[in-house]
Protein backbone atom coordinates (compact mmCIF):
# COMPACT_ATOMS: atom_id res chain seq x y z
CA UNK A 1 0.00 0.00 0.00
CA UNK A 2 1.50 3.40 -0.89
CA UNK A 3 2.60 5.47 2.05
CA UNK A 4 0.78 8.57 0.82
CA UNK A 5 -2.14 9.36 -1.46
CA UNK A 6 -1.54 10.09 -5.10
CA UNK A 7 -2.58 13.39 -6.65
CA UNK A 8 -6.13 14.32 -5.59
CA UNK A 9 -7.71 16.76 -8.07
CA UNK A 10 -11.04 16.50 -6.27
CA UNK A 11 -12.16 15.31 -2.81
CA UNK A 12 -13.44 11.95 -4.03
CA UNK A 13 -10.07 10.63 -5.13
CA UNK A 14 -8.32 8.43 -2.66
CA UNK A 15 -5.24 6.31 -2.56
CA UNK A 16 -4.21 4.86 -5.89
CA UNK A 17 -7.27 6.05 -7.80
CA UNK A 18 -5.58 7.69 -10.76
CA UNK A 19 -3.12 4.88 -11.41
CA UNK A 20 -5.52 1.98 -10.99
CA UNK A 21 -8.37 3.66 -12.82
CA UNK A 22 -6.13 4.47 -15.76
CA UNK A 23 -5.01 0.85 -15.98
CA UNK A 24 -8.59 -0.38 -15.79
CA UNK A 25 -9.92 2.22 -18.23
CA UNK A 26 -12.96 2.36 -16.00
CA UNK A 27 -13.75 5.83 -14.80
CA UNK A 28 -13.06 7.96 -17.83
CA UNK A 29 -11.52 11.36 -17.31
CA UNK A 30 -12.02 13.63 -14.37
CA UNK A 31 -13.80 16.91 -14.90
CA UNK A 32 -11.90 20.13 -15.31
CA UNK A 33 -12.60 22.91 -12.78
CA UNK A 34 -14.65 24.71 -15.44
CA UNK A 35 -16.74 21.60 -16.05
CA UNK A 36 -17.24 21.21 -12.32
CA UNK A 37 -18.56 24.77 -12.05
CA UNK A 38 -20.88 24.24 -15.01
CA UNK A 39 -22.29 21.07 -13.43
CA UNK A 40 -23.39 23.06 -10.41
CA UNK A 41 -24.84 26.04 -12.24
CA UNK A 42 -28.30 24.83 -13.28
CA UNK A 43 -31.08 25.06 -10.69
CA UNK A 44 -33.53 22.17 -10.38
CA UNK A 45 -37.07 22.78 -9.13
CA UNK A 46 -38.48 20.53 -6.41
CA UNK A 47 -41.78 20.81 -4.56
CA UNK A 48 -39.93 22.53 -1.70
CA UNK A 49 -37.89 24.96 -3.77
CA UNK A 50 -35.01 25.18 -6.20
CA UNK A 51 -31.65 23.48 -5.65
CA UNK A 52 -28.26 23.49 -7.31
CA UNK A 53 -25.75 20.70 -6.94
CA UNK A 54 -21.99 20.26 -7.06
CA UNK A 55 -19.69 18.22 -9.26
CA UNK A 56 -20.18 14.56 -8.40
CA UNK A 57 -16.68 13.12 -8.81
CA UNK A 58 -16.83 11.91 -12.42
CA UNK A 59 -17.20 13.91 -15.60
CA UNK A 60 -20.82 14.76 -16.28
CA UNK A 61 -22.09 13.71 -12.84
CA UNK A 62 -23.73 16.17 -10.44
CA UNK A 63 -24.55 15.43 -6.82
CA UNK A 64 -27.23 17.22 -4.82
CA UNK A 65 -26.58 16.79 -1.10
CA UNK A 66 -28.78 17.13 1.93
CA UNK A 67 -32.18 17.77 0.31
CA UNK A 68 -34.95 17.46 2.94
CA UNK A 69 -37.59 14.88 2.07
CA UNK A 70 -39.47 15.35 5.34
CA UNK A 71 -39.49 17.66 8.35
CA UNK A 72 -37.44 17.54 11.52
CA UNK A 73 -38.00 14.61 13.87
CA UNK A 74 -37.19 16.64 16.99
CA UNK A 75 -39.53 17.76 19.76
CA UNK A 76 -43.17 16.91 19.16
CA UNK A 77 -42.26 15.05 15.97
CA UNK A 78 -40.03 12.56 17.79
CA UNK A 79 -41.45 9.04 17.38
CA UNK A 80 -44.14 10.19 14.98
CA UNK A 81 -44.54 9.44 11.27
CA UNK A 82 -42.43 11.78 9.09
CA UNK A 83 -43.89 15.23 8.61
CA UNK A 84 -43.93 17.34 5.40
CA UNK A 85 -40.60 18.73 4.23
CA UNK A 86 -39.83 22.42 4.75
CA UNK A 87 -39.98 24.87 1.85
CA UNK A 88 -37.62 27.70 0.97
CA UNK A 89 -37.45 30.75 -1.24
CA UNK A 90 -34.69 31.35 -3.72
CA UNK A 91 -32.13 28.72 -4.69
CA UNK A 92 -30.70 26.30 -2.12
CA UNK A 93 -27.11 25.22 -2.72
CA UNK A 94 -27.16 21.47 -2.05
CA UNK A 95 -23.43 21.12 -1.47
CA UNK A 96 -23.20 19.57 2.01
CA UNK A 97 -24.50 16.45 3.70
CA UNK A 98 -27.41 16.77 6.06
CA UNK A 99 -27.00 15.53 9.64
CA UNK A 100 -27.16 11.81 10.36
CA UNK A 101 -29.61 10.45 12.90
CA UNK A 102 -28.19 10.52 16.46
CA UNK A 103 -26.71 7.08 17.22
CA UNK A 104 -23.92 5.32 19.13
CA UNK A 105 -20.41 5.90 17.81
CA UNK A 106 -18.33 3.88 20.28
CA UNK A 107 -15.20 2.60 18.57
CA UNK A 108 -15.51 4.90 15.55
CA UNK A 109 -12.65 7.41 15.12
CA UNK A 110 -13.75 10.98 15.66
CA UNK A 111 -12.76 12.13 12.18
CA UNK A 112 -15.13 9.54 10.70
CA UNK A 113 -18.18 10.56 12.71
CA UNK A 114 -20.63 12.75 10.77
CA UNK A 115 -22.62 15.61 12.23
CA UNK A 116 -25.71 14.34 14.04
CA UNK A 117 -29.10 15.92 14.49
CA UNK A 118 -32.78 15.06 14.59
CA UNK A 119 -33.37 17.12 11.45
CA UNK A 120 -31.96 14.10 9.62
CA UNK A 121 -34.56 13.19 6.99
CA UNK A 122 -32.51 14.25 3.99
CA UNK A 123 -31.45 12.60 0.77
CA UNK A 124 -28.65 12.90 -1.78
CA UNK A 125 -28.94 12.49 -5.55
CA UNK A 126 -26.25 11.62 -8.08
CA UNK A 127 -27.24 12.13 -11.70
CA UNK A 128 -25.69 12.50 -15.12
CA UNK A 129 -29.06 13.26 -16.69
CA UNK A 130 -29.27 16.64 -18.39
CA UNK A 131 -32.96 17.38 -17.96
CA UNK A 132 -36.34 16.24 -16.75
CA UNK A 133 -37.12 14.45 -20.01
CA UNK A 134 -34.43 11.80 -19.68
CA UNK A 135 -36.42 9.18 -17.79
CA UNK A 136 -33.32 7.39 -16.44
CA UNK A 137 -33.74 4.44 -14.06
CA UNK A 138 -33.51 5.30 -10.37
CA UNK A 139 -31.78 3.38 -7.56
CA UNK A 140 -32.65 4.27 -3.96
CA UNK A 141 -29.92 2.91 -1.66
CA UNK A 142 -30.43 2.16 2.06
CA UNK A 143 -27.43 1.95 4.35
CA UNK A 144 -26.43 -1.13 6.27
CA UNK A 145 -24.99 -1.74 9.69
CA UNK A 146 -26.47 -3.36 12.76
CA UNK A 147 -25.71 -1.36 15.91
CA UNK A 148 -23.04 0.34 13.80
CA UNK A 149 -22.80 3.67 12.02
CA UNK A 150 -25.83 4.44 9.88
CA UNK A 151 -25.32 7.29 7.47
CA UNK A 152 -26.16 7.70 3.79
CA UNK A 153 -23.25 9.96 3.08
CA UNK A 154 -19.83 9.69 1.46
CA UNK A 155 -19.23 5.95 1.72
CA UNK A 156 -22.25 5.20 -0.48
CA UNK A 157 -21.14 7.29 -3.41
CA UNK A 158 -23.33 7.01 -6.52
CA UNK A 159 -20.98 8.57 -9.08
CA UNK A 160 -20.11 5.44 -11.04
CA UNK A 161 -23.69 4.21 -11.34
CA UNK A 162 -24.75 7.72 -12.33
CA UNK A 163 -22.10 7.67 -15.06
CA UNK A 164 -23.71 4.41 -16.23
CA UNK A 165 -27.08 6.13 -16.62
CA UNK A 166 -28.71 5.52 -13.23
CA UNK A 167 -30.02 8.29 -10.99
CA UNK A 168 -28.80 7.25 -7.53
CA UNK A 169 -30.51 8.36 -4.32
CA UNK A 170 -29.09 7.76 -0.85
CA UNK A 171 -30.86 8.87 2.27
CA UNK A 172 -30.72 9.15 6.02
CA UNK A 173 -33.52 7.81 8.19
CA UNK A 174 -34.06 7.33 11.90
CA UNK A 175 -32.17 4.46 13.54
CA UNK A 176 -31.62 2.94 16.97
CA UNK A 177 -33.91 4.18 19.77
CA UNK A 178 -35.07 7.18 17.72
CA UNK A 179 -35.98 4.91 14.82
CA UNK A 180 -37.35 1.85 16.59
CA UNK A 181 -38.82 2.73 20.00
CA UNK A 182 -42.26 1.28 20.66
CA UNK A 183 -44.27 2.30 23.70
CA UNK A 184 -47.91 1.90 24.79
CA UNK A 185 -48.45 5.67 24.73
CA UNK A 186 -47.00 5.87 21.22
CA UNK A 187 -49.32 3.09 20.10
CA UNK A 188 -52.29 4.85 21.66
CA UNK A 189 -51.62 8.13 19.85
CA UNK A 190 -50.91 6.55 16.45
CA UNK A 191 -53.50 6.44 13.69
CA UNK A 192 -52.90 2.73 13.06
CA UNK A 193 -52.62 1.29 16.57
CA UNK A 194 -48.91 0.51 16.53
CA UNK A 195 -45.49 2.01 17.16
CA UNK A 196 -41.86 1.45 16.32
CA UNK A 197 -40.64 1.13 12.71
CA UNK A 198 -40.21 4.91 12.48
CA UNK A 199 -37.15 4.51 10.31
CA UNK A 200 -39.06 2.36 7.82
CA UNK A 201 -41.82 4.97 7.66
CA UNK A 202 -39.06 7.47 6.85
CA UNK A 203 -37.98 5.31 3.92
CA UNK A 204 -41.58 5.25 2.65
CA UNK A 205 -41.67 9.06 2.88
CA UNK A 206 -38.41 9.24 0.91
CA UNK A 207 -39.86 6.97 -1.77
CA UNK A 208 -42.94 9.20 -1.95
CA UNK A 209 -40.65 12.23 -2.37
CA UNK A 210 -38.78 10.42 -5.15
CA UNK A 211 -42.08 9.61 -6.83
CA UNK A 212 -43.06 13.29 -6.86
CA UNK A 213 -39.68 14.93 -7.60
CA UNK A 214 -37.15 12.63 -9.24
CA UNK A 215 -38.20 13.47 -12.81
CA UNK A 216 -36.71 16.93 -12.29
CA UNK A 217 -33.32 15.24 -11.84
CA UNK A 218 -33.72 13.11 -14.97
CA UNK A 219 -35.14 10.06 -13.20
CA UNK A 220 -38.06 7.87 -14.18
CA UNK A 221 -40.50 7.55 -11.24
CA UNK A 222 -41.85 4.35 -12.81
CA UNK A 223 -38.44 2.62 -12.76
CA UNK A 224 -37.29 2.81 -9.15
CA UNK A 225 -35.11 0.10 -7.61
CA UNK A 226 -35.19 -0.10 -3.82
CA UNK A 227 -31.82 -1.45 -2.67
CA UNK A 228 -29.71 -1.91 0.44
CA UNK A 229 -27.36 -4.17 2.35
CA UNK A 230 -27.69 -5.92 5.73
CA UNK A 231 -29.96 -3.65 7.80
CA UNK A 232 -30.91 -1.76 4.64
CA UNK A 233 -31.76 -5.00 2.86
CA UNK A 234 -33.93 -6.03 5.81
CA UNK A 235 -35.91 -2.80 5.29
CA UNK A 236 -36.31 -3.68 1.61
CA UNK A 237 -37.49 -7.14 2.69
CA UNK A 238 -40.07 -5.66 5.06
CA UNK A 239 -41.34 -3.29 2.38
CA UNK A 240 -41.72 -6.27 0.04
CA UNK A 241 -44.05 -7.69 2.67
CA UNK A 242 -45.69 -4.37 3.51
CA UNK A 243 -48.53 -2.49 1.89
CA UNK A 244 -47.01 0.89 2.73
CA UNK A 245 -44.78 1.35 -0.33
CA UNK A 246 -46.96 -0.17 -3.05
CA UNK A 247 -46.24 1.36 -6.46
CA UNK A 248 -43.32 3.42 -5.14
CA UNK A 249 -40.62 0.98 -6.31
CA UNK A 250 -40.45 -1.53 -9.14
CA UNK A 251 -37.40 -3.71 -8.48
CA UNK A 252 -35.68 -4.82 -5.27
CA UNK A 253 -31.97 -5.41 -4.63
CA UNK A 254 -31.02 -7.05 -1.33
CA UNK A 255 -27.40 -7.63 -0.35
CA UNK A 256 -27.10 -9.99 2.65
CA UNK A 257 -30.65 -9.25 3.67
CA UNK A 258 -32.91 -12.27 3.27
CA UNK A 259 -32.95 -15.83 4.56
CA UNK A 260 -35.34 -18.75 4.38
CA UNK A 261 -38.24 -17.89 6.67
CA UNK A 262 -37.57 -20.83 9.03
CA UNK A 263 -33.84 -20.17 9.29
CA UNK A 264 -32.93 -19.75 13.00
CA UNK A 265 -30.42 -17.05 12.03
CA UNK A 266 -33.36 -14.69 11.43
CA UNK A 267 -33.79 -14.47 15.20
CA UNK A 268 -30.54 -12.53 15.63
CA UNK A 269 -29.77 -11.00 12.22
CA UNK A 270 -30.81 -7.65 10.72
CA UNK A 271 -34.18 -9.08 9.66
CA UNK A 272 -35.23 -9.93 13.21
CA UNK A 273 -38.39 -8.40 14.61
CA UNK A 274 -40.27 -8.24 17.90
CA UNK A 275 -43.99 -8.52 18.46
CA UNK A 276 -45.68 -5.22 19.24
CA UNK A 277 -46.34 -6.34 22.82
CA UNK A 278 -42.68 -7.27 23.36
CA UNK A 279 -41.48 -4.04 21.76
CA UNK A 280 -43.83 -1.96 23.92
CA UNK A 281 -42.56 -3.75 27.03
CA UNK A 282 -38.98 -3.05 25.94
CA UNK A 283 -39.87 0.61 25.41
CA UNK A 284 -41.55 0.90 28.79
CA UNK A 285 -38.53 -0.61 30.54
CA UNK A 286 -36.17 1.65 28.57
CA UNK A 287 -38.14 4.76 29.55
CA UNK A 288 -37.99 3.73 33.21
CA UNK A 289 -34.22 3.28 33.04
CA UNK A 290 -33.95 6.78 31.60
CA UNK A 291 -36.09 8.14 34.43
CA UNK A 292 -38.90 9.16 32.07
CA UNK A 293 -42.30 8.64 33.67
CA UNK A 294 -44.29 9.10 30.47
CA UNK A 295 -44.06 9.90 26.77
CA UNK A 296 -43.89 13.65 27.37
CA UNK A 297 -40.83 13.13 29.56
CA UNK A 298 -39.25 10.94 26.89
CA UNK A 299 -39.76 13.60 24.24
CA UNK A 300 -38.28 16.21 26.58
CA UNK A 301 -34.99 14.30 26.90
CA UNK A 302 -31.95 15.31 24.93
CA UNK A 303 -31.36 13.01 21.97
CA UNK A 304 -27.81 12.31 23.14
CA UNK A 305 -29.12 11.07 26.48
CA UNK A 306 -31.50 8.71 24.71
CA UNK A 307 -28.73 7.35 22.50
CA UNK A 308 -26.27 6.92 25.36
CA UNK A 309 -28.95 5.23 27.43
CA UNK A 310 -29.63 2.74 24.66
CA UNK A 311 -25.92 2.09 24.20
CA UNK A 312 -25.34 1.52 27.91
CA UNK A 313 -27.86 -1.31 28.20
CA UNK A 314 -27.48 -2.69 24.65
CA UNK A 315 -31.23 -2.40 24.16
CA UNK A 316 -32.66 -3.75 20.90
CA UNK A 317 -34.67 -1.33 18.79
CA UNK A 318 -35.13 -3.54 15.76
CA UNK A 319 -38.16 -4.00 13.58
CA UNK A 320 -41.63 -4.49 15.03
CA UNK A 321 -44.40 -6.81 13.90
CA UNK A 322 -46.94 -4.02 14.25
CA UNK A 323 -49.62 -5.20 11.82
CA UNK A 324 -49.17 -2.03 9.77
CA UNK A 325 -45.64 -1.48 8.47
CA UNK A 326 -44.91 -5.18 8.92
CA UNK A 327 -48.41 -6.60 8.57
CA UNK A 328 -47.60 -10.22 9.44
CA UNK A 329 -44.74 -12.67 9.70
CA UNK A 330 -42.58 -13.14 6.60
CA UNK A 331 -43.93 -16.67 6.24
CA UNK A 332 -47.56 -15.62 6.55
CA UNK A 333 -47.20 -12.85 3.97
CA UNK A 334 -45.63 -15.27 1.50
CA UNK A 335 -48.20 -17.97 2.23
CA UNK A 336 -50.99 -15.45 1.63
CA UNK A 337 -49.35 -14.52 -1.68
CA UNK A 338 -49.33 -10.90 -0.48
CA UNK A 339 -45.63 -10.21 -1.13
CA UNK A 340 -44.94 -7.51 -3.71
CA UNK A 341 -44.37 -8.96 -7.18
CA UNK A 342 -41.27 -7.17 -8.50
CA UNK A 343 -37.99 -8.41 -10.01
CA UNK A 344 -35.53 -9.27 -7.25
CA UNK A 345 -31.73 -9.41 -7.22
CA UNK A 346 -30.26 -10.78 -4.00
CA UNK A 347 -27.03 -12.33 -2.79
CA UNK A 348 -24.76 -13.27 0.08
CA UNK A 349 -21.02 -13.06 0.72
CA UNK A 350 -18.62 -15.97 1.06
CA UNK A 351 -17.11 -15.08 4.43
CA UNK A 352 -20.25 -14.25 6.38
CA UNK A 353 -22.63 -16.28 8.52
CA UNK A 354 -19.72 -17.32 10.77
CA UNK A 355 -17.32 -18.27 7.96
CA UNK A 356 -13.88 -16.66 7.86
CA UNK A 357 -10.44 -17.51 6.48
CA UNK A 358 -9.10 -16.64 9.95
CA UNK A 359 -11.67 -18.54 12.02
CA UNK A 360 -10.28 -20.19 15.17
CA UNK A 361 -12.27 -23.21 16.39
CA UNK A 362 -11.30 -26.26 18.41
CA UNK A 363 -12.25 -29.75 17.31
CA UNK A 364 -14.12 -30.26 20.58
CA UNK A 365 -16.16 -27.09 20.05
CA UNK A 366 -16.93 -28.12 16.45
CA UNK A 367 -18.24 -31.51 17.59
CA UNK A 368 -20.20 -29.91 20.43
CA UNK A 369 -21.84 -27.58 17.91
CA UNK A 370 -22.81 -30.56 15.76
CA UNK A 371 -24.44 -32.28 18.74
CA UNK A 372 -26.33 -29.21 19.96
CA UNK A 373 -27.48 -27.90 16.56
CA UNK A 374 -28.19 -31.12 14.69
CA UNK A 375 -28.43 -33.77 17.41
CA UNK A 376 -32.10 -33.11 18.27
CA UNK A 377 -32.93 -33.82 14.63
CA UNK A 378 -30.80 -36.96 14.51
CA UNK A 379 -28.47 -35.28 12.01
CA UNK A 380 -25.25 -34.79 14.01
CA UNK A 381 -23.47 -37.80 12.53
CA UNK A 382 -24.57 -36.80 9.05
CA UNK A 383 -23.13 -33.34 9.57
CA UNK A 384 -19.81 -34.73 10.82
CA UNK A 385 -19.63 -37.13 7.87
CA UNK A 386 -20.31 -34.35 5.36
CA UNK A 387 -17.92 -31.89 7.03
CA UNK A 388 -15.21 -34.18 8.48
CA UNK A 389 -12.61 -32.69 10.80
CA UNK A 390 -9.78 -34.27 12.78
CA UNK A 391 -7.96 -31.22 14.17
CA UNK A 392 -8.58 -27.67 15.28
CA UNK A 393 -7.42 -26.44 11.88
CA UNK A 394 -9.74 -28.67 9.87
CA UNK A 395 -12.58 -27.96 12.31
CA UNK A 396 -12.34 -24.25 11.51
CA UNK A 397 -12.11 -24.97 7.79
CA UNK A 398 -15.09 -27.32 7.81
CA UNK A 399 -17.22 -24.98 9.88
CA UNK A 400 -16.55 -22.21 7.35
CA UNK A 401 -17.42 -24.59 4.52
CA UNK A 402 -20.68 -25.47 6.28
CA UNK A 403 -21.50 -21.80 6.98
CA UNK A 404 -20.98 -20.90 3.32
CA UNK A 405 -23.19 -23.76 2.15
CA UNK A 406 -25.87 -22.94 4.72
CA UNK A 407 -26.08 -19.30 3.75
CA UNK A 408 -26.33 -20.08 0.03
CA UNK A 409 -28.97 -22.76 0.64
CA UNK A 410 -30.97 -20.47 2.94
CA UNK A 411 -30.94 -17.68 0.36
CA UNK A 412 -31.96 -20.13 -2.37
CA UNK A 413 -34.84 -21.48 -0.29
CA UNK A 414 -36.08 -17.94 0.37
CA UNK A 415 -35.83 -17.16 -3.35
CA UNK A 416 -37.87 -20.27 -4.17
CA UNK A 417 -40.46 -19.24 -1.55
CA UNK A 418 -40.67 -15.81 -3.13
CA UNK A 419 -40.81 -17.13 -6.68
CA UNK A 420 -43.43 -19.75 -5.84
CA UNK A 421 -45.73 -17.31 -4.06
CA UNK A 422 -45.08 -13.66 -4.91
CA UNK A 423 -43.21 -13.41 -8.18
CA UNK A 424 -45.86 -14.68 -10.57
CA UNK A 425 -44.37 -12.73 -13.46
CA UNK A 426 -41.07 -11.36 -12.15
CA UNK A 427 -37.65 -12.99 -12.26
CA UNK A 428 -35.35 -13.56 -9.30
CA UNK A 429 -31.56 -13.46 -9.71
CA UNK A 430 -29.30 -14.64 -6.87
CA UNK A 431 -25.54 -14.38 -6.38
CA UNK A 432 -22.69 -15.57 -4.16
CA UNK A 433 -19.99 -12.92 -3.72
CA UNK A 434 -16.43 -14.33 -3.60
CA UNK A 435 -13.93 -11.53 -4.26
CA UNK A 436 -11.80 -10.47 -1.30
CA UNK A 437 -11.21 -6.70 -1.17
CA UNK A 438 -7.51 -5.96 -0.78
CA UNK A 439 -6.02 -4.54 2.41
CA UNK A 440 -8.02 -2.55 4.92
CA UNK A 441 -10.12 0.59 4.78
CA UNK A 442 -9.27 2.96 7.58
CA UNK A 443 -11.63 5.62 6.22
CA UNK A 444 -14.78 3.49 6.39
CA UNK A 445 -16.37 3.01 9.81
CA UNK A 446 -18.99 0.54 8.60
CA UNK A 447 -17.90 -1.90 5.92
CA UNK A 448 -15.08 -4.23 6.85
CA UNK A 449 -12.66 -1.85 8.51
CA UNK A 450 -10.69 -4.79 9.88
CA UNK A 451 -12.63 -7.72 8.42
CA UNK A 452 -10.98 -10.43 6.35
CA UNK A 453 -12.05 -12.51 3.40
CA UNK A 454 -15.14 -11.78 1.33
CA UNK A 455 -16.89 -10.46 4.46
CA UNK A 456 -20.52 -9.36 4.66
CA UNK A 457 -20.73 -6.04 2.85
CA UNK A 458 -17.63 -6.61 0.74
CA UNK A 459 -19.88 -6.81 -2.31
CA UNK A 460 -21.22 -3.31 -1.64
CA UNK A 461 -17.99 -1.69 -2.83
CA UNK A 462 -18.50 -3.33 -6.22
CA UNK A 463 -22.29 -3.12 -6.48
CA UNK A 464 -22.03 0.67 -6.25
CA UNK A 465 -18.56 0.81 -7.80
CA UNK A 466 -17.28 3.43 -5.34
CA UNK A 467 -13.80 1.95 -4.98
CA UNK A 468 -12.12 5.28 -5.64
CA UNK A 469 -13.77 6.69 -2.52
CA UNK A 470 -11.91 4.46 -0.03
CA UNK A 471 -8.40 3.80 1.20
CA UNK A 472 -8.00 0.19 0.09
CA UNK A 473 -5.09 -0.59 -2.28
CA UNK A 474 -7.35 -1.47 -5.22
CA UNK A 475 -5.87 -3.14 -8.28
CA UNK A 476 -6.90 -2.96 -11.91
CA UNK A 477 -8.69 -6.29 -11.36
CA UNK A 478 -10.79 -4.69 -8.64
CA UNK A 479 -11.74 -1.80 -10.93
CA UNK A 480 -12.65 -4.25 -13.69
CA UNK A 481 -14.74 -6.27 -11.24
CA UNK A 482 -16.46 -3.12 -9.98
CA UNK A 483 -17.22 -2.02 -13.52
CA UNK A 484 -18.76 -5.40 -14.35
CA UNK A 485 -20.73 -5.64 -11.11
CA UNK A 486 -22.03 -2.08 -11.33
CA UNK A 487 -23.00 -2.76 -14.95
CA UNK A 488 -25.15 -5.68 -13.78
CA UNK A 489 -26.79 -3.34 -11.24
CA UNK A 490 -27.34 -0.63 -13.84
CA UNK A 491 -28.95 -3.14 -16.22
CA UNK A 492 -31.16 -4.45 -13.41
CA UNK A 493 -32.25 -0.93 -12.49
CA UNK A 494 -33.05 -0.19 -16.11
CA UNK A 495 -34.90 -3.37 -17.08
CA UNK A 496 -35.39 -5.65 -14.08
CA UNK A 497 -32.87 -8.06 -15.65
CA UNK A 498 -29.11 -7.78 -14.94
CA UNK A 499 -28.18 -9.24 -18.33
CA UNK A 500 -27.23 -7.26 -21.39
CA UNK A 501 -24.40 -6.15 -23.60
CA UNK A 502 -21.16 -8.11 -23.17
CA UNK A 503 -21.89 -9.20 -19.60
CA UNK A 504 -21.62 -12.91 -18.82
CA UNK A 505 -25.06 -14.51 -18.77
CA UNK A 506 -26.73 -14.50 -15.35
CA UNK A 507 -29.56 -17.07 -15.38
CA UNK A 508 -32.75 -16.28 -13.54
CA UNK A 509 -33.60 -18.55 -10.64
CA UNK A 510 -35.28 -21.82 -11.49
CA UNK A 511 -36.88 -23.34 -8.42
CA UNK A 512 -36.06 -26.88 -9.53
CA UNK A 513 -32.41 -26.08 -10.28
CA UNK A 514 -30.37 -25.16 -7.18
CA UNK A 515 -27.87 -22.84 -8.84
CA UNK A 516 -26.66 -19.32 -8.17
CA UNK A 517 -24.35 -16.84 -9.88
CA UNK A 518 -20.83 -16.49 -8.55
CA UNK A 519 -19.69 -12.88 -8.70
CA UNK A 520 -16.38 -11.36 -7.72
CA UNK A 521 -13.45 -13.75 -7.98
CA UNK A 522 -15.15 -15.43 -10.96
CA UNK A 523 -18.34 -15.00 -12.95
CA UNK A 524 -20.53 -17.97 -13.72
CA UNK A 525 -23.17 -20.26 -12.27
CA UNK A 526 -22.33 -22.55 -9.36
CA UNK A 527 -24.28 -24.96 -7.15
CA UNK A 528 -25.88 -23.59 -3.99
CA UNK A 529 -23.99 -26.20 -1.95
CA UNK A 530 -20.72 -27.99 -2.53
CA UNK A 531 -22.45 -31.34 -3.12
CA UNK A 532 -25.93 -32.74 -3.61
CA UNK A 533 -25.63 -34.52 -0.26
CA UNK A 534 -24.85 -31.25 1.53
CA UNK A 535 -27.76 -29.56 -0.23
CA UNK A 536 -30.12 -32.34 0.87
CA UNK A 537 -28.81 -32.20 4.45
CA UNK A 538 -29.12 -28.43 4.77
CA UNK A 539 -32.54 -28.36 3.13
CA UNK A 540 -33.76 -31.02 5.56
CA UNK A 541 -32.29 -29.13 8.51
CA UNK A 542 -33.83 -25.78 7.55
CA UNK A 543 -37.22 -27.14 6.54
CA UNK A 544 -37.45 -29.13 9.79
CA UNK A 545 -37.31 -26.00 11.95
CA UNK A 546 -40.52 -25.35 13.82
CA UNK A 547 -40.33 -21.55 14.21
CA UNK A 548 -41.62 -19.68 11.18
CA UNK A 549 -40.50 -16.06 11.13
Amino acid sequence: MPSAPLNRPNPLNRRGFLGAAAVAGLLGTLPTPAEARTAAATAVSTESGQVTGVQGGLRGVTVYKGIPYAGTTAGANRWRPPQPAPTWDGVRTADSWGPACPQPVTGIPGDQVPAFGEDCLNLNIWTAATGSGNGSPVLVWLYGGDRALWSGQEIYNGSLLAAKGVVVVTLDHRVGPLGGLAHPELTAESAYGGSGNWGILDVVAALEWVRRNIAAFGGDPDRVTLAGWAEGASVVHILLASRQAGGLYHRALLSSGVRYTKDPALATGPGRYRTLAAAEADGTDFAARLGAADLAALRALDADDIVSGAEADTADFGHVLDGHVLPDTYTAVLTARAETDVPVLTGVCKDANGASPELKLTLDAFRAYARSEFGPLGLADTFLDLYPADSDTTAAQQFSAYARDEERVSAFLWATQFKDTAADSSAVHTYFWTRVPPGYDDTNPVIGTAATGAFEGSDVYYLLGYLYNTDRPWTSKDYDTADTTASYVARFAATGDPNGGSLANWPALATDTPRTMELGANSGTIAVADSDAKLAFLTTYLESQTTEF
